[in-house]
């Protein structure tokens, strides 16, 4: 028997449904709003990791010379318009009070940082943190090469602010174009699962509301946290995926109970007992884990990655344990609508469940055998720390940064 006070609290939201769907709606779009533009309020990627020699190191320069953000900037052209056009490009630079420069150019000029009369070398330090070198030290130097340096002269940069943006922006793109490939391919699993358009745009349709509701999140926490911005390729993969999942569960649940006789507000409320109860149990147990890597893992890049991953867990609980409930209520039999050939009853996917369940020695080996076999790639993984290497080719900060190789070395 469930008790008066778990029975009320599994049927919160069920007596009215319809106002405590617009609530988790308004909810969830204030926050998708709010999220618009969250990759610019995040941090660069830092790989500091306190407590070790590196770390010490960096705060013992730190407290010796301040900030550092330093820079290459390759000038390559003729001869005479390089030594007309380098020391202004230096005089332009060193009006920013925090900025200093080496190159031939200076008193006792260094003769490696020009190899060759039509290649010249400038090394530039911004003297800000990371942050700042980001958003407005790689501007303001791409600036002032910009306006000294003419053709027939031309001239690249690179630094790690320039790489650490760059890297970032890619992630940000590569993850748009990963939603734009992973919402059509889990729309056509949904419809197979369940054979009905509507039905399979629920868990998809949670799924998006976890994401944006976690990048609304970020975007409120980005101010007073330090968050990478790869944690927003973590938002989109597991909000995708937990969202999906536990929407799924819920569905399936809820559909069960139709088939079987149920109306549809007892039916909504059985679904929340049951698969919401499992949702909860997987939820926790996710967080759980994430909870004691936060202890454990070294450096900010991970906290903020184990973090979003904190956030993006509770949000997909929340949204299928609250908000899929009472929007099953309300669509009622209309989950089944728009079938799309046979009755939707599952019986070809039960039959082949029933059959592995049948059979469950050779279902484990031959399941096994393809999981193994999904997990090879992993063992070509190259781990490292940030790297022109890491930027798809045609990246304009990977070729600056290799034609500066080229020009001067490593």
């Amino acid at each position: 028997m469930v008790s008066g006070g778990n029975a009320r609290g599994r049927s919160w939201g069920l007596q009215r449904p319809r106002a405590t769907l617009l609530a988790a709606v308004a909810i969830i779009a204030t926050l998708g709003v709010i999220g618009i533009g969250v990759e610019d309020k995040l941090q660069p990627t830092s790989l500091a990791v306190p407590g070790t020699d590196s770390a010490r190191g960096e705060d013992l320069l730190r407290d010796r010379f301040g900030d550092s953000a330093p820079f290459a900037v390759l000038i390559r052209g003729p001869a005479a318009v390089l030594d007309r056009q380098g020391p202004e490009l230096i005089r332009n630079l060193r009006r920013q009070p925090t900025t200093t420069t080496l190159s031939q150019w200076d008193r006792g000029g260094l003769s490696r940082l020009r190899p060759s009369p039509r290649r010249a070398l400038v090394l530039v330090d911004l003297h800000v943190d990371e942050k700042e070198a980001v958003e407005r030290g790689v501007p303001r130097l791409e600036g002032a090469i910009a306006a000294t340096i003419h053709p027939p002269a031309r001239a690249t940069q690179a630094g790690f602010a320039t790489l650490s943006q760059a890297i970032q922006d890619e992630s940000v793109d590569a993850t748009r174009v990963a939603e734009l490939v992973a919402v059509p391919i889990l729309l056509v699993v949904l419809l197979l699962v369940f054979r009905s358009a509507v039905a399979a745009a629920i868990p998809l349709l949670l799924g998006g509301a976890a994401v944006f509701t976690t990048r609304g999140i970020l975007a409120l926490a980005a101010p007073h946290l330090s968050i990478d911005g790869l944690a927003l390729t973590v938002a989109t993969m597991m909000g995708l995926a937990l969202g999906v999942d536990y929407a799924l569960l819920m569905v399936s649940r809820f559909r069960e109970e139709l088939a079987a006789g149920v109306t549809a507000g007892p039916a909504a409320l059985r679904t929340r007992r049951t698969a919401g109860r499992t949702t909860a149990f997987a939820g926790s147990t996710l967080l759980l884990a994430m909870a004691v890597i936060l202890l454990v893992m070294p450096g900010m890049l991970f906290l903020s990655l184990a973090g979003t991953a904190i956030i993006v867990t509770l949000v997909s609980v929340l949204i299928a344990y609250l908000a899929a409930p009472p929007l099953l209520q309300l669509l009622g039999p209309n989950v089944n609508r728009w079938r799309l050939g046979g009755n939707g009853d599952g019986r070809r996917l039960m039959a082949v469940v029933g059959a592995a369940l049948a059979r469950p020695r050779l279902a484990a080996v031959v399941i096994g055998v393809a999981l193994v076999a999904l997990a090879l790639p992993a063992l070509a993984l190259k781990t490292g720390p940030p790297s022109v290497a890491q930027l798809p080719a045609g990246n304009s900060a990977r070729e600056d940064a290799a034609e500066i190789e080229r020009a001067i070395g490593a």
